[in-house]
């Protein structure tokens, strides 16, 4: 009697487990076609998850039965989805994303038909030191692009410095990096709309390196005020769990610039303005430096 209530335990605990770990992918609503690395999350928590390659993921919930689940796709409307009716009877999800409105189209075509100067190369200089800084997988970095021109262009290309790593005491996981593109948002003067639905991955190799990606063939508007320049941090191997402790690599190239521009998102959801900050001292005087990627931007102004 006492191996049977055992084995009647297990079942139930095995079944208690299984119902907590949801699976499932994620689609395009129209084309059915599957997208690779979307994001995933318990809505303000920075919990959370990502499609591999092929558009599949698997999350966790046991810590999370009565929350929300928040999916973020470049491109597409963010969705959310009530976490508790799959914690009993139903471990599959399949997501599908409806396409964002395409109304950016038309603001393209305007910018395409100006003629433009020269090429002018934008963004943050080293100032005093820098750094490399490994960003947690799911993060990205947005710094602001500023505009002292008063004209509008297009983006010709971008370029971002990265650092090798390694550790005997963390646990080192490999890294892609995707770009992204905002517009300012006019009231918290951080990321705004997305100026572009391109999807481009950066897959690096480990070692230090400078990333560039050229837009000949593409087009990206560099508005009146500026643009944000957005850099996230993606896992490959979304299906591997990660440790409570580890490091991305490659790192990303840091230095200390005179203003905060940078700014910081978890999965898609709302922005934090990070104003990490250096004392410098010198000749009697003290300055206050803040964090920012070198980013650098190439841009031509219309003429």
């Amino acid at each position: 009697m006492r191996f049977i209530l055992g084995v009647f335990w297990v079942l139930i605990n095995f079944q208690t487990l299984n119902a907590q770990i949801l699976y499932g992918t994620i689609s395009d609503s129209l084309s059915k076609k599957t997208l690779a690395y979307a994001n995933l999350s318990v809505l303000n928590s920075k919990y959370g998850t990502s499609t591999d390659s092929l558009g599949n993921f698997v999350l966790h919930l046991k810590k999370h039965p009565n929350d929300t689940l928040f999916i973020s796709m470049l491109g597409y409307q963010s969705k959310t989805i009530a976490l508790h009716p799959f914690l009993k009877d139903r471990n599959q999800l399949d997501i599908l994303l409806s396409v964002a409105n395409m109304d950016l189209d038309n603001v393209l075509l305007v910018y395409k038909k100006k003629k433009y100067s020269a090429t002018k190369t934008l963004g943050v200089k080293r100032k005093k030191v820098k750094y490399k800084s490994s960003v947690p997988i799911g993060y990205e970095r947005s710094i602001f692009i500023k505009n002292d021109t008063g004209k509008t262009g297009k983006v010709t290309s971008v370029s971002f410095k990265l650092k090798k790593t390694q550790s005997d005491i963390y646990d080192v996981y490999p890294v892609y990096f995707r770009i992204k593109f905002y517009e300012i948002n006019k009231s918290t003067k951080g990321p705004g709309a997305a100026i572009s639905f391109n999807d481009y991955v950066v897959k690096p190799l480990n070692k230090n390196q400078t990333i560039t990606l050229e837009f000949e063939n593409t087009f990206i508007p560099f508005l009146e005020s500026g643009i944000f320049v957005s850099i996230e941090t993606i896992n490959p191997n979304p299906e591997k769990p990660l440790g409570s402790m580890y490091i991305t690599t490659p790192n990303l190239l840091m230095t200390y610039d005179d203003e905060p521009l940078t700014y910081s998102s978890f999965r898609g959801q709302s922005w934090t303005h990070l104003k990490r900050k250096m004392r410098w001292k010198a000749f009697g005087k003290t300055r206050y430096y803040y964090a920012n990627p070198l980013v650098e931007v190439t841009v031509q102004l219309e003429k």
